[in-house]
């Protein structure tokens, strides 16, 4: 696959230089190359060059994770997601989801929560891509749980960005594969965030109960389940106390959780749109976008892994000052051998019938150049901010 074709430009120096930088004993020198790096993998798909040099680019972020700076290490959890977002899920990215699962419990501990945001998306994404099976999610997701579940009081930015990333690994799980134990505290824990007065906290709480309630399936989710004579009491039961807690900006915010509410949005990337209508992709789709940044388009556009997990097929791009053409002379040819007795008598079916082979031959380009028309016409979609 090609770098995305509208990237933005390497500046003066290569990918390359920029990646033995990382080896330089300057701590500066380290955290620029890692600038760099970070923007490049953020607006660009640079897949040749992540293929080429996957083991030495995770190994110096690693290492940077390791013994770096405070700002070395939240550029590396950034550059590790960007990497393998961009390789995409297999063999190589197990390995860095494998190696980062060891590492992350030290960084919770010795960062004191100043990279615990960078930590928990790094986590979210290289498991979302890296992790083989629903048990390799489950692992991350019990260590974001873990984390949250802490007698220490967290920040509310760190409380919503670790709410987050569990949501989009359970995003990733069939309903008949989620734990029937692991999870019981589930929706307990979410109704209490709730009562936090914190909007962040309160958008990623009513955002996981959006997901459970799709999923199914709420016994998993809660140790509350016999209390109740069926699901649907259930259910009922957590939206009346979801109403009780919320208020003003809360309350429209808990609406989504109503099963008439309207979760379908479109996306519209080049020449294609892209409807969303479970809260599983809405949470892919928008946790990625954010992670991305202002790089979400061309990635979209050129990362092979993005359009496997959204199913997403891009039209062909045309650069703005490309015109359609249409030639300026073509015509329709075609032989038919008529013996010479007939030839007289066959004239007129031959070039005047309308189910002769002239006539549809003529109809055929006719609605070629009728297409053209209407492509000239239309030009370019316009892309579509999602709201």
């Amino acid at each position: 696959m090609d770098d995305a074709s509208n990237s933005t430009a390497i500046p003066k120096k290569k990918l390359h230089t920029y990646l033995e930088e990382l080896f330089k004993k300057k701590s500066s020198v380290r955290e620029n190359a890692l600038k760099i790096l970070v923007k490049q993998f953020q607006t660009n798909v640079h897949y040749e060059f992540v293929e080429n040099n996957f083991v030495t680019l995770i190994h110096r972020c690693q290492n940077c994770l390791k013994r770096g700076s405070a700002l070395e290490i939240d550029l590396a959890l950034q550059l590790i997601g960007f990497v393998v977002l961009t390789l995409g899920a297999g063999d190589n990215a197990h390995e860095v989801y494998e190696e980062l699962l060891m590492l992350v419990p030290e960084l919770l501990i010795k960062s004191k929560l100043s990279h615990a945001i960078k930590v928990f998306e790094c986590l979210s994404i290289v498991t979302f891509v890296g992790a083989k099976d629903f048990v390799d999610t489950e692992r991350s997701m019990e260590i974001i749980w873990q984390f949250l579940n802490q007698e220490t009081k967290h920040p509310s930015s760190v409380a919503a960005a670790a709410i987050s990333g569990w949501v989009l690994l359970l995003s990733g799980i069939d309903r008949w594969n989620v734990s029937p134990k692991k999870w019981k505290e589930s929706i307990p824990f979410l109704l209490k965030q709730l009562e936090e007065d914190d909007e962040h906290v309160n958008v990623a709480s009513i955002e996981a109960l959006a997901l459970i309630f799709e999923i199914g399936s709420l016994e998993k989710f809660s140790n509350q389940a016999r209390e109740y004579a069926s699901m649907k009491d259930m259910k009922d039961g957590i939206m009346e106390h979801v109403k009780r807690v919320c208020n003003g900006t809360k309350q429209d915010t808990s609406k989504i959780l109503e099963d008439d509410y309207d979760k379908t949005v479109t996306l519209t990337l080049g020449r294609t749109s892209l409807t969303f209508s479970t809260w599983s992709k809405l949470k892919q789709m928008s946790y990625i976008r954010k992670f991305l940044g202002n790089g979400f388009k061309n990635h979209m556009m050129g990362n092979e892994h993005l359009h496997n997990v959204f199913h997403f097929a891009p039209a062909t791009k045309c650069s703005d000052d490309l015109e359609l053409y249409k030639p300026e002379f073509e015509e329709v040819v075609f032989r038919v051998f008529v013996p010479e007795v007939r030839r007289e008598n066959c004239a007129n079916r031959i070039l005047k019938s309308h189910n002769s082979l002239l006539s549809k031959g003529r109809t055929k380009l006719r609605n070629k150049y009728r297409s053209l028309a209407e492509e000239t016409k239309a030009g370019h979609i316009a892309d579509e901010e999602l709201d």
